[in-house]
């Protein structure tokens, strides 16, 4: 997965390991799950079994235009996780749109 510096995870805290270099998609990635896109990005989730952090939700984001995106949040999968991811979601494309319109 590309660079996490920024994600909100249930881990407040706790010392992260360095982040990865930022690369395409690997080809055996989970599958993106597309919430929608605007101001020129898109906003998805990923389930991540194989994850480091164990079986998490990633909320991402990525530009329109290319194949690589970025966890911006970070849920592990027990409980109503998908849901809650789901609202994390289109709260972030909403923010968009909303910056989208201000343009």
């Amino acid at each position: 997965m590309p660079d996490d510096d920024n994600v909100i995870r249930p881990t407040f805290g706790a010392p992260r390991p360095a982040p990865p270099e930022r690369t395409e998609p690997e080809p055996d990635q989970p599958p993106l799950r597309l919430f929608g896109a605007a101001a020129g990005h898109r906003v998805g989730l990923i389930r991540d079994p194989a994850a480091q952090e164990g079986d998490v939700f990633r909320i991402v984001v990525g530009p329109e235009d290319e194949h690589a995106v970025e966890t911006v949040a970070l849920l592990p999968a027990a409980g109503d996780a998908e849901g809650e991811a789901e609202r994390i979601g289109f709260a972030i494309l909403r923010a968009l749109e909303v910056v989208e319109g201000a343009v």
